[in-house]
């Protein structure tokens, strides 16, 4: 429990800094800055924006309003809802292709493993049944992770065994077994 707390750390920080001290949908990271938010183009995709920093924000659009002046975030995200709209996702990746404007395609499970970048960086992997996963991170040059390519076990595939690990007898968990304590989903063998 105080380790989950403790990862809240930035969201107190930031109630005290008046980054979060606003209802919901009206903060920094809930959507309610409009240079942090994700956006739907004219093909029904979508974009993430993420200009947090200074020199990403005045990449984005030009001519825009200070950054922190929040009083402008309702018109503004209007503004950036209008005009994302306006092109499809693939048209405004070329826009920004090459910029520091810090804005990325939202892509579904089908594309993420696809995308130039983690093919590149190898981010995605395959397991013995052609199940794709993600690499294991981060990738470490003299202790790099070895990811086991068998495919996961299904629920309860494993009980007996490890009741037996444990110190269980055969009778003992027969009657787990039987009463539905736990649940045995042995896979048969493909011959």
């Amino acid at each position: 429990v105080e380790g989950a707390a403790f990862t809240g750390s930035f969201l107190w920080k930031s109630l005290r800094l008046g980054f979060w001290n606003r209802p919901r949908g009206e903060n920094l990271l809930d959507s309610g800055a409009p240079f942090y938010d994700t956006y739907k183009t004219l093909d029904g995709q979508y974009l993430a924006v993420g200009a947090m920093e200074a020199e990403f924000y005045d990449q984005l659009l030009k001519e825009l309003p200070p950054q922190m002046s929040i009083s402008d975030w309702p018109e503004l995200k209007q503004l950036f809802t209008e005009c994302f709209a306006s092109k499809t996702q693939a048209d405004w990746l070329k826009i920004f292709d090459g910029t520091d404007a810090c804005v990325t395609p939202v892509l579904s499970f089908d594309q993420v493993s696809s995308h130039p970048h983690n093919r590149e960086r190898g981010s995605f992997m395959k397991n013995s049944s052609g199940e794709e996963f993600p690499r294991p991170a981060p990738v470490l040059s003299r202790t790099p992770a070895e990811p086991c390519l068998a495919s996961d076990p299904a629920i309860g595939e494993h009980t007996v065994e490890v009741l037996q690990d444990y110190g269980y007898t055969s009778t003992e968990i027969d009657k787990m077994l039987a009463s539905g304590v736990v649940e045995c989903n042995a896979v048969k063998a493909k011959l």
